[in-house]
């Protein structure tokens, strides 16, 4: 059984081949366009060999990859506009410079992560480290909304609990929502695209985090450490001030943007997120 995949996005365009019948599998891999690299396993029996096959395609699925129709040609790779190379980059920074067991909550070290981050970044020019910090407050003014104030005042907020009733301090601090929404980009894209959906979807049972620890203020500054490590003739901070000289309305303290309404607080956010509540607060 022969079955064809091609992944395309800002960085890569490449295939991969399964051919698996009987006991043997063979894999093709490759960037598209060429003949690739070939990879042949034998099994001890046919129901094995088949099993481990669904089981790469499944993993492959997974990692963004789609199949081809029988007889259908790769499609050719589409242009790419800068500002999706600039996202891509972006997240593709965050995620692939630290790895860790999202289901251990345990397991994720804030300070390390922006360690490796800086080192991730120190291999790429200052127009890279440019493009990473202009997306950076693109994200974070992106943030800037009331359901992600809310989750911000249902995690870390003083409050009052009555019977099964929480009511929550609506007070929230400029500094501390911006580090707290540093915290969230840390977790990667697909975390950002599902809790700027619905912020209970932080309680979905996919993502596991030290609530105790939701400052990611280094994450402002990375790009400008990354900047040092790799020259470091440079001025300190020469690649924030280039963003704010260029894109002065992404300054995450002075630009112009406000959110779509004025956040809940008390009882309220109770009836609005019981879900959320119901599971953070015996945490809390």
């Amino acid at each position: 059984m022969k079955r064809r995949f091609v992944y395309q996005d800002a960085k890569s365009d490449k295939f991969w081949d399964i051919d698996f019948e009987g006991t043997t599998q063979m894999v093709v891999y490759g960037k598209t366009g060429t003949a690739g690299r070939e990879a042949v396993k034998e099994f001890p029996t046919a129901e094995e060999c088949t099993k481990e096959s669904e089981k790469l395609i499944l993993q492959k699925l997974k990692k963004g990859y789609t199949e081809l129709g029988k007889g259908e040609a790769a499609p050719e790779k589409r242009e790419y506009s800068e500002e999706e190379k600039a996202d891509f980059f972006f997240w593709e920074a965050i995620e692939k410079s630290y790895k860790y067991n999202k289901k251990d909550w345990k397991a994720y070290n804030l300070e390390e992560h922006i360690e490796k981050l800086t080192l991730f970044l120190s291999k790429y020019s200052e127009e890279r480290l440019i493009s990473f910090q202009k997306t950076l407050q693109q994200k974070l003014i992106s943030l800037y909304t009331a359901p992600i104030a809310e989750l911000y005042i249902i995690l870390g907020n003083e409050y009052e609990k009555e019977g099964d009733t929480y009511s929550f301090d609506g007070f929230i601090s400029d500094d501390g929502f911006l580090y707290f929404r540093c915290w969230l980009l840390l977790k990667g894209k697909e975390f950002y695209e599902d809790i700027t959906k619905d912020i209970e979807s932080f309680v979905s049972g996919k993502y596991h985090f030290d609530i105790g620890d939701t400052w990611g203020e280094d994450l402002l500054y990375v790009a400008d450490e990354a900047n040092i490590e790799a020259r470091p003739d440079s001025d300190e901070d020469i690649i924030r001030d280039t963003v704010y000289e260029k894109w002065p309305e992404l300054n995450y303290d002075f630009g112009e943007f406000s959110m779509e309404r004025e956040p809940k607080s008390g009882e309220e956010l109770q009836k609005m997120y019981p879900k959320l509540v119901a599971e953070i607060m015996p945490i809390r």
